[in-house]
């Protein structure tokens, strides 16, 4: 455990993230002599993508394939 006060917390900012990201619980004394916790947060776990979620709700239509008007001079 890494304790700092806010000045030096601002002042050495990434030496504290480097602390937290190896594990360490890293200690923060603000001027009114409150206490703040800084510690890493594990991230959630993937959930494995279900293929085919979104079958049938998708309709393209003809008008899609279609060249679009903007490109008809080059297309000339």
């Amino acid at each position: 455990m890494k304790n700092y006060t806010m000045e030096t917390a601002a002042a050495d900012f990434d030496e504290l993230m480097e602390h937290a990201q190896q594990g360490l619980v890293v200690n923060i004394i603000g001027s009114d002599g409150r206490e703040y916790e800084l510690k890493l947060k594990p991230l959630p776990p993937k959930k494995p993508r279900k293929a085919g979620l979104f079958k049938g709700k998708i309709k393209i239509t003809d008008e899609f394939y279609e060249p679009l008007p903007e490109f008809k001079p080059y297309m000339e």
